[in-house]
């Protein structure tokens, strides 16, 4: 069955086929575009029903935080009123004054706000000079023992917010003090639900709503929705649980007292949209199926000329040199495709000469590097003889250099190896310093940082000098006043090993740091060790400088351990 399937599609006309392969082709990309769009257009209305939620929660919220900012701001008004404050200072007042005080200035001052807030149901101060209660709003402080809220007090001298559900009320208490003791409290008892009355009002059908203390109790919690597993759990890390599992949710939280502020509404709600919107979506993808068949088999006779000419063209190549001469200027795919494989050809060529111009350049910079720092090799014999006479005449100094310089080009010339361990490199820096040393008479001083992890990694050879001695004159030598510093680092970097050489010269603007590795100067400079380890490592492991005027300079070098060039 399956092989007279493929004979038949062999057999069938090229128009056929390629009909057959448009259509399909199309049909792929605008399925995988529908779906993508259906689930584009699904998020998005998921994402708008949860900011709306998430909008009206914090409209209601910020309802609710600016009536608790008025009580807030209503305590701290009673709390430093002079009045108040005569009341609570005075514990020897008279009986009869006190109670003319009580009725003629206390009595109104917590009774009046009553009458511009319906929520409010209650203002009581309780003070240590109170001895008797005076109506509703004055009482000893030793009865607030008798008060719901009293044992839910912390030591705060802010204003503590305290709900009870099952009154229900809820107490804006505020401690008073009076040399670290305490001497009132100030309470206001609040109808709990004309406070939260915004929040009844935004519960519709399957949606809920819960608010937390920051002790995560429950301040307040009304839904709308049938389900026996929320209903039941009475804890709020359980409630919680399952509003994550099966609802959608939204918090805030108030900035007034923390409270946590949660909205959730049945997924239903937001799923029955997204159906709206599939059901609405199935007529246009009918439509594009058949505008899709139509130019299928339209487009199809085109293409036939077209795949004729280019069969012809690759049979030119196919019989030819490497050189490619077909050229087309069609505009359909066709074209494109001959268009495509001559630039890819012309790529190819371009990518073999730059590779084989990156080696020429490699090695020119190696052997730059090593005729620029290396003399014949007879200087050895010179070198040893110099060094001989001066131990025989018992010139010291002119002994030390002598060996110096051996060294340095000892381990510069390093048996014609192009990579050389950190232990030689730092060898061969210790020696070209012992030299500057001596040139700049000891007028500076060298501070060196060694991880010996790494001193047996490899590292491209007389890639430092260059940068020490660059260090040296435009750092160090500029520098006027001040102890001169140089400091060397040779750290592990996890997978890099980090080269680091710093001076405390005068600096630059960053601005000129950054050109300093594009400049040619004259011999061996910054711009060819940058220009070498690039090409041997790639962009990514270019030389950063870092200086700033007065602040000296950093240049550091990182190169990848184990990476063979």
């Amino acid at each position: 069955m399956r092989k007279s399937i493929i004979k038949k599609f062999k057999n069938l006309k090229y128009r056929h086929k390629l009909t057959i392969l448009l259509v399909t082709a199309s049909l792929v990309p605008m399925t995988v575009l529908a779906i993508y769009s259906h689930f584009s257009m699904s998020r998005l209305v998921r994402e708008n029903e949860l900011e709306d939620t998430s909008s009206i929660l914090e409209q209601t919220r910020e309802t609710i935080d600016s009536q608790i900012d008025i009580f807030t701001s209503l305590i701290n008004y009673l709390t430093y009123s002079p009045d108040i404050e005569e009341i609570i200072d005075e514990k020897n007042m008279d009986s009869y004054v006190a109670y003319q005080k009580y009725t003629q200035i206390v009595d109104p001052l917590l009774t009046v706000p009553k009458s511009y807030h319906d929520a409010i149901r209650q203002i009581r101060l309780y003070a240590d000079s109170i001895k008797v209660r005076h109506e509703y709003t004055l009482a000893p402080l030793d009865e607030i023992d008798q008060e719901w809220w009293s044992k839910q007090m912390s030591d705060d001298v802010n204003v503590q917010w305290i709900v009870n559900r099952d009154i229900p009320e809820i107490a804006a208490v505020r401690r008073i003090y009076r040399n670290r003791n305490l001497d009132a409290i100030l309470c206001v008892t609040l109808d709990y639900n004309k406070i939260f009355k915004p929040l009844k009002n935004v519960i519709t059908q399957e949606t809920g709503c819960m608010i937390l203390d920051k002790n995560q109790n429950i301040v307040f919690r009304d839904e709308n929705i049938q389900d026996k597993k929320l209903s039941g759990e009475n804890r709020a890390e359980d409630i919680l649980k399952v509003i994550q599992e099966k609802y959608v949710a939204v918090n805030s939280v108030s900035r007034e007292n923390q409270w946590n502020f949660y909205l959730y509404k049945s997924r239903s709600l937001i799923e029955k949209s997204v159906y709206q919107l599939l059901l609405k979506e199935i007529p246009l993808i009918l439509i594009c199926v058949l505008i899709i068949f139509s130019i299928g088999m339209c487009f199809s006779r085109l293409f036939t000329r077209k795949i004729e000419l280019l069969t012809e063209n690759m049979d030119r190549v196919n019989h030819g040199s490497r050189e490619v001469t077909v050229y087309s200027d069609s505009q359909d795919e066709v074209g494109m495709l001959i268009r495509s494989f001559r630039r890819m050809m012309e790529q190819i060529d371009k990518l073999i000469s730059e590779v084989y111009e990156n080696k020429i350049a490699l090695k020119e910079f190696e052997l730059k590097a090593l005729t620029a720092q290396i003399n014949p090799h007879f200087l050895y014999n010179s070198l040893s003889i110099i060094n001989w006479m001066a131990i025989k005449s018992n010139q010291k100094e002119i002994s030390k250099v002598t060996l110096a310089l051996s060294t340095f080009y000892r381990t510069a010339l390093s048996k014609g190896e192009d990579m050389v361990t950190v232990e030689n490199c730092i060898r061969n820096i210790q020696a070209y310093l012992e030299i500057q040393l001596v040139m700049h008479d000891n007028d500076f001083t060298i501070q060196w940082k060694i991880d010996s992890e790494i001193k047996d990694e490899k590292v491209p050879k007389l890639i430092l000098q260059p940068v020490v001695e660059n260090a040296l004159e435009h750092g160090l030598d500029m520098k006027e006043e001040g102890e001169k510093v140089l400091i060397l680092s040779f750290l592990d970097e996890g997978k890099d090993v980090l080269l680091m050489v710093e001076d405390n010269g005068p600096g630059m603007e960053p601005e000129v740091a950054s050109t300093l590795v594009t400049y040619q100067a004259e011999g061996y400079g910054l711009k060819n060790v940058n220009d070498r380890i690039c090409l041997l490592y790639g962009e990514k492991y270019a030389i950063h400088i870092v200086s700033h005027t007065g602040e000296g300079t950093r240049v550091e070098i990182r190169i990848p351990k184990g990476v063979k060039p």
